[in-house]
């Protein structure tokens, strides 16, 4: 059993001769209670100190071992997020590669398509010009035949109008038309003038003949004789 201070402080010493001071090992005692309660204080203070650190201790330890499966946790889930991002990853990059080849095969099917449309589309339009460009040469070729023909006759019937231009009929035509005039006055003199001996054959001599000193324009145009008359009075 542990010594209490109590204990010390109520134990009673037996007294002999020559033994000690009682007064002294009283005080003595009374020291050794103090510091003895002082040292179990003490001891119960550390003992309590000691808990709590030992409870503190207990605690990091718990609070290590939650940390450690945290992190054990926190890595296995880092794992998994890691290898799920891999394989997403992989399957982003392969469904990637794949619409991208489909894509490039897409777009150069469409480009042949494209090249073979054009180069047929080309060769359509080639074909119509070289026809186009034949049927504009032959009708070409065609007019310049009828622009030679057209030009022969042409020159023909020019030649001809010249020749015809020179004729001694143009000439005729082209005379002044005082000439005309002239040439008019003698020959109407002549016809009325057979006029005239025709009517004096016909008519009997005994009918009087009646003079007309100046015959008016109204008369020769009904009169033969007025008119020629009309006209020695005024040859022009």
């Amino acid at each position: 059993m542990a010594l209490t201070p109590l204990d010390i402080q109520n134990k009673n010493f037996s007294t002999k001769m020559r033994g000690y001071n009682q007064d002294d090992v009283d005080d003595f005692l009374d020291q050794v209670t103090k510091d003895y309660e002082d040292a179990l204080q003490k001891n119960r203070e550390l003992e309590k100190s000691l808990k709590h650190a030992e409870e503190k201790l207990q605690y990091f330890n718990e609070l290590k071992d939650a940390l450690n499966q945290s992190i054990i946790v926190a890595q296995d889930t880092a794992d998994k997020v890691k290898t799920s991002a891999n394989k997403e990853s992989e399957v982003i990059v392969t469904s990637a590669e794949n619409t991208a080849n489909e894509m490039i095969s897409s777009a150069e099917k469409r480009s042949s398509n494209l090249i073979t449309s054009a180069e047929e589309k080309a060769k359509e339009i080639l074909t119509d010009a070289t026809d186009r460009a034949r049927q504009l040469a032959a009708e070409t070729d065609d007019l310049k035949k009828k622009t030679r023909v057209f030009h022969q006759r042409l020159s023909l019937m020019l030649e001809a109008q010249l020749e015809q231009v020179k004729s001694e009929e143009w000439n005729e035509l082209l005379k002044p038309f005082s000439s005309y005039v002239s040439d008019s006055h003698t020959v109407i003199k002549e016809v009325l003038a057979k006029e005239l001996d025709k009517d004096e054959e016909v008519a009997p001599t005994s009918t009087p003949v009646e003079t007309v000193d100046k015959p008016t324009l109204e008369q020769a145009a009904i009169d033969p004789k007025a008119m020629l008359d009309l006209l020695n009075k005024n040859p022009e």
